[in-house]
């Protein structure tokens, strides 16, 4: 160990007594517990830091071996599956260019592994690459164990490491003196019955992890007082010497670690409360050109807590931590971590367009599904940025409405005064690539990252909000809720989810996710007949009087009355239940309900009024629909609709051209 990493951690070990007691909170008995002291090197882009791991077999079978994540290789060079991975859509990860730059590659090496029994583990760890057998990808190292942990056994293992920091895009990296240290340190894969689970970075793959504790000892020079953020709570900061400050967090119940630190950064804090909901102190770090923000991201922040709290359960940590990363950063925001989320602005943002807003809401939402559930993000990531869509355009739509559009042009926004609705038209991108995939695939196996934010958004948040149409907001809600208090900290699947919805309604709803979540075929209901002709006097032989005669029985026609057909089919490969409306010159509407199974269905009303027009779906009940501009037809030419499709185009427009120029 080096004499600096030896004085930063006797400086933790000292201030443990004198360290403010945490409250009390219901979480879980850790599996995997960190306690890490780390010093950042601005100038190298360094953190070299110490790290006891106390990791619990809480399976039933021995672990013979460890698996530890090591991130930041992904971007140690070009041969990494990460980036090998990100040149499939050359639309991905656009900041990679600048690591073609000799001071931009990332990588963390162990230099010392000791076990519990003293024994050196660094001769016996090897690369694996559980995935695609890429030899060249450092993401995962495995370790020969002198002896098993058994079931129920503990093992405690030290490490000295170094990180070197890329320069930010994905997740992680600094910018200037700007840092954010995410992914940062040797992290234990999760142990199961089956084995380890441990997978590699992937482009657009994120992370699973046990939960446990975190004390964490970060040095750091005097000109970073009293701007550093983490996660957890922050029990001391002292100085030290060499003009170096320490600062020390601590937390329960969480799956991972994040800190960040600039100098530029203004600290505000504003309180939530709520009743019903726990307390939380919201700590914004905000980029200085930003200021006349800060109350939008803390309603945002607010807005979250409040409408995830109410449907899932309250947030219980005490602290949340909002990042806003400078100019030129943008690869560091949108992004979470236990109680530390990163987002992004910029100063011209007009009110009328929700940003900061969304990205706000939806990574503070993350701490939610990400952060309290911990399913595998590697292998079911619906399950979080899926599920987290759905919640925020919930949450944005009930506290902001619509969003609006506005034009970029040269950082400049000018509002095009275009309402933008949660959740159809915001999650419009999964309409493109419709077949491209399998929802429920591995992270890894989808066919470009448009594919992959196609599905994993953008379809989970359509299919769930269809299936609140179907089932109805409070029973949607309720289904929701017995999910998140059966699965709080446990690692839900997506079976666990579909005997919630099923327990909670007393219904058989597996139908619903073999045709959404485990099915690729599109939702397409068009109708493809719709007219209204003058009724005909009936023609032939009727009876009257007994006998058989040609005349028209009286009453069987009226003046001015319509003979109307109007047939619906179904397009796509899925079906679902649809209600077909059809409307009339004068009368009630019409309104009947079809399974949607078969490939058509005709409607026929004789000697009725004109049909003015014929609607399937009309009260967009299934947001999977892939192609609404044929869910209706009208007996006559509408000359309204060409201002709505210029309208529209106008839109769409600007949406591609946003598109193409924001990362998920």
């Amino acid at each position: 160990m080096s004499p600096a990493k030896a004085r930063v951690l006797l400086l933790a070990l000292s201030g443990m007594a004198a360290s403010a007691r945490l409250p009390s909170q219901p979480f879980p008995p850790p599996t995997a517990s960190y306690q890490i002291t780390c010093q950042l090197d601005p100038e190298k882009k360094t953190v070299e830091g110490t790290e006891v791991l106390t990791w619990k077999n809480t399976t039933s079978k021995p672990a013979s071996t460890l698996r530890l994540h090591l991130y930041l290789n992904a971007f140690r060079n070009t041969l990494s599956t990460f980036w090998r991975e990100s040149q499939v859509d050359h639309r991905d990860h656009r900041d990679h260019r600048d690591r073609r730059l000799p001071d931009s590659w990332g990588s963390i090496e162990i230099v010392r592994m000791t076990g519990s029994d003293g024994a050196d583990l660094l001769p016996a760890m090897r690369f694996i690459a559980p995935d695609d057998g890429n030899a060249n990808d450092r993401t995962v190292a495995e370790v020969i164990l002198t002896k098993p942990v058994r079931p129920g056994e503990t093992i405690s293992v030290a490490m000295d490491f170094v990180s070197r920091l890329p320069r930010v895009s994905v997740r992680t990296g600094y910018k200037g003196d700007f840092f954010l240290v995410a992914q940062w340190f040797p992290k234990i894969g999760v142990f199961e019955e089956k084995g380890w689970n441990c997978h590699q970075f992937h482009a657009w793959s994120e992370f699973f992890s046990d939960f446990g504790s975190y004390d964490v000892s970060i040095d750091v020079p005097a000109r970073y007082r009293g701007k550093v953020g983490a996660t957890g709570q922050k029990v001391d900061e002292r100085e030290t010497s060499g003009g170096r400050v320490l600062y020390r967090f601590k937390q329960e119940g969480v799956h991972d670690f994040t800190w960040t630190a600039d100098p530029g950064y203004l600290v505000l804090e504003d309180p939530f409360r709520e009743a019903g909901l726990h307390d939380v102190q919201l700590i914004l770090l905000l980029q200085p050109e930003h200021a006349s923000q800060a109350q939008r991201y803390f309603r945002a922040a607010k807005a979250a807590l409040s409408g995830y709290g109410r449907i899932l359960g309250p947030y219980p940590y005490p602290t949340l931590t909002i990042v806003d990363p400078p100019w030129g950063a943008r690869g560091a925001g949108g992004m979470e971590y236990p109680m530390l989320i990163t987002c992004g602005t910029s100063w011209s943002a007009p009110k009328s367009v929700q940003r900061p807003e969304g990205v706000t809401v939806h990574e503070a939402g993350h701490q939610f599904f990400y952060g309290l559930l911990a399913s595998n993000e590697f292998e079911e990531a619906w399950l979080d940025e899926g599920f987290n869509t759905y919640m925020t355009d919930r949450v944005l739509q009930a506290t902001y409405g619509p969003n609006h559009v506005a034009l970029d042009v040269f950082g400049l926004h000018f509002p095009l005064g275009i309402d933008v609705h949660h959740p159809l038209d915001t999650n419009r991108r999964y309409f493109e690539v419709a077949d491209w995939d399998l929802l429920a695939s591995e992270s890894w196996r989808f066919r470009s990252r448009l594919s992959y934010g196609g599905q994993i958004y953008a379809k989970t948040a359509l299919t769930l909000s269809t299936l609140e149409r179907l089932l109805g907001a409070p029973a949607m809600d309720k289904a929701l809720r017995l999910y998140a208090d059966r699965w709080r900290f446990r690692h839900p699947t997506t079976k666990d989810f579909i005997a919630a919805v099923n327990d909670s309604t007393g219904g058989d709803w597996n139908w619903f996710f073999d045709r959404t979540f485990f099915s690729s075929g599109v939702v397409d209901y068009a109708v493809v007949e719709a007219k209204s002709e003058r009724a005909e006097p009936p023609r032939g032989l009727f009876e009257k009087d007994g006998k058989l005669v040609e005349k028209t029985p009286a009453g069987t026609t009226g003046p001015k009355t319509y003979d109307t057909i109007v047939t619906v089919a179904r397009r796509g490969d899925v079906a679902m239940p649809v209600e077909i409306l059809l409307r009339f010159d004068r009368g009630k509407p019409y309104r009947s309900k079809w399974d949607g199974e078969a490939r058509w269905k005709r409607f026929r009303v004789e000697g009725g009024p004109r049909l003015v027009e014929a609607i399937v779906d009309p009260d967009e009940q299934i947001l999977l629909d892939a192609d609404r501009t044929n869910n209706g037809l009208r007996t006559e030419d509408d000359l309204r609709a060409a201002t709505r499709w210029t309208a529209r185009a106008v839109f769409w427009i600007q949406n591609m051209i946003d598109f193409l120029t924001v990362a998920w």
